[in-house]
């Protein structure tokens, strides 16, 4: 048993790790399962360079003798694609925005790297990016062009004036779509039922202040967690707002044109009920300083029993209440609702980030051969030999090798694909047909029942029965909220979104903390005039076309 339960717990890793960056352990678009032989066809020789910058933080572990600049990824691309991949400078995570700029601004600018959509906005104002249409057409793989045009709203982010700027760093959209998740073993403490409607919600994150759920016969904890961040993977808002049908930071149609969720009306009865539960001791009095890391730590130690947050959450930091309470265990829910109207979980298109090659670089396919690389041997093929050499493995799961480089896409649909197949194989208790990933998460889940194996409540809280991918799939099937803005950010977006973000989250802060509801009006008037009216004007020309 003890030797079982530390290869599921390895198994467990694995699939963290590549959870925690995308979907991976996909198959082909058709179900096949191709096996693609690395080859050097379209090997430069003589070989080329390509200069990059990157961000490595502390989590990225390598090999004894390996470094960032000397890798498995940089010599294979100088192997097998002729490649010598290089990088101008190298920062942690939380410096690389800044650096990049700095950079950009001195004129020394990167053959290709990753920005953020509204850095990418500014670059193509500028006339720095490569338009790389035709070099896509050409240069992309079949599995390549299948990655990126399997979400209709990946390619479209990058897409300016008609022509293809840059490369959208794919993932799964629906991912983005907030759930419930409640302490179960709390509920099971107060004889506390399922919840139907954000009124059983606001109901249960009363009992959990009041009726000392963790039996430890001390006041200490909160109803919901609220990080000072407001709009995190965990600890955010956006599912409570959803449960008012308010759909904050999102634009949808309303009326035959799109508007932005922030500023209308249903906002402000999720704030009066926010500040209502904030009165009554049910949000930390302090939580408009403490950031997601703190958020972190109360779940890790039984302070929080509710938060609003994403389907990967029990792998972090719900994992953390777990590890210091055995029979903790948080179960998803449906995001409910406050009248007798279905509510819908708010999502956007999956990119965060996008690949830019700068203008002028002599060879921008190669950064086309390098994904090509990545989605024809990763994402298409099932060789866990060559998965275990270029990803990571179970002989050493802190080394986590997909990290080294940016030039990889994830599957946008592999997730739901994955659920199904993995459901099936459970019904039946027949893993026959699963990939490797699907594999792993159902032995973890068998491990959970057959074993007893505490630590494996991830996987059923995730791809299990009733787990959060269930909810998930209802919502892609069901339909969710969908933000109907996804191009580059318009122009007066770019000059003042970030100024209106700000002034939003400190309206929803301080009303939160017992200012004014008037204030949420005041707000809204503020966000028309102060640039607001123009680019909602913006985004209906950009609807429009």
């Amino acid at each position: 048993m003890k030797n079982y339960k530390i290869v599921i717990i390895l198994v467990l890793f694995t699939l963290v790790i590549t959870t925690a960056c995308g979907t991976g352990g996909t198959q082909g678009s058709n179900g096949s399962k191709p096996k693609p032989e690395i080859t050097v066809e379209g090997k430069y020789d003589p070989p080329i360079n390509l200069v990059s910058v990157k961000a490595v933080d502390a989590t990225v572990k390598f090999l004894e003798g390996e470094d960032i600049h000397n890798n498995i990824w940089t010599r294979t691309y100088a192997e097998k694609l002729g490649i010598n991949l290089s990088y101008m400078w190298v920062v942690d995570n939380s410096q690389y925005k800044q650096k990049l700029t700095a950079t950009i601004m001195s004129g020394d600018i990167p053959d290709a790297f990753v920005v953020d959509p509204l850095l990418f906005k500014l670059l193509y104002d500028s006339d720095l990016i490569e338009d790389i249409s035709s070099v896509y057409e050409t240069y992309a793989s079949e599995n390549t062009k299948m990655i990126l045009e399997q979400d209709p709203t990946a390619l479209p982010c990058t897409i300016v004036d008609g022509k293809l700027m840059g490369l959208p760093m794919t993932d799964a959209s629906i991912a983005g779509a907030p759930v419930l998740w409640i302490r179960q073993d709390w509920m099971r403490a107060l004889g506390i039922d399922a919840p139907k409607t954000m009124q059983d919600v606001i109901e249960i994150s009363s009992r959990f202040v009041k009726e000392d759920p963790d039996k430890n016969g001390v006041d200490d904890t909160f109803g919901i967690a609220v990080s000072k961040e407001l709009w995190g993977a965990y600890g955010g808002l956006q599912g409570f707002f959803n449960g008012f049908h308010a759909y904050p930071r999102i634009w949808y149609e309303k009326d035959g044109s799109l508007v932005y969720g922030s500023v209308q009306p249903e906002m402000k009865q999720a704030l009066a009920v926010l500040q209502e539960m904030y009165s009554r001791g049910e949000i930390d009095k302090e939580f408009g300083v403490k950031d997601s890391n703190k958020i972190a730590e109360a779940i890790a130690n039984s302070k929080i029993g509710i938060e609003f947050g994403v389907w990967w959450n029990p792998y972090s930091p719900l994992n953390l209440s777990q590890a210091n309470y055995p029979d903790a265990y948080w179960q998803a829910y449906p995001i409910p609702s406050i009248d007798d109207k279905p509510a819908k979980s708010q999502y956007s298109a999956a990119v965060f980030n996008i690949i830019a090659i700068r203008k002028g670089y002599e060879h921008p396919e190669a950064v086309l051969k390098m994904l090509n690389f990545w989605c024809d041997n990763f994402l298409a093929a099932e060789d866990e030999e060559m998965r275990d050499t270029y990803l990571g493995s179970l002989d050493n799961p802190d080394v986590v090798k997909y990290k080294y480089t940016d030039f990889h896409l994830w599957e946008p649909n592999a997730m739901l694909r994955a659920y199904k197949n993995i459901s099936r194989a459970l019904a039946e208790r027949n893993p026959a047909g699963l990939n490797m990933d699907e594999t792993k998460r159902y032995q973890v889940i068998m491990a959970y029942f057959d074993q007893g194996i505490k630590e494996a409540w991830v996987e059923v809280a995730t791809y299990g029965e009733n787990g959060s991918v269930s909810i998930l799939d209802k919502i892609a099937k069901d339909g969710g909220m969908l933000n109907q803005f996804y191009g580059a950010p318009t122009k007066t977006m770019a000059e003042k979104m970030a100024a209106l973000n700000t002034m939003e989250d400190e309206m929803i802060t301080n009303v939160i903390m017992g200012e004014s509801l008037d204030s949420f009006d005041a707000f809204v008037e503020k966000w028309y005039s102060m640039g607001g009216e123009d680019i909602t004007r913006e985004v209906n020309d950009w609807w429009k076309r």
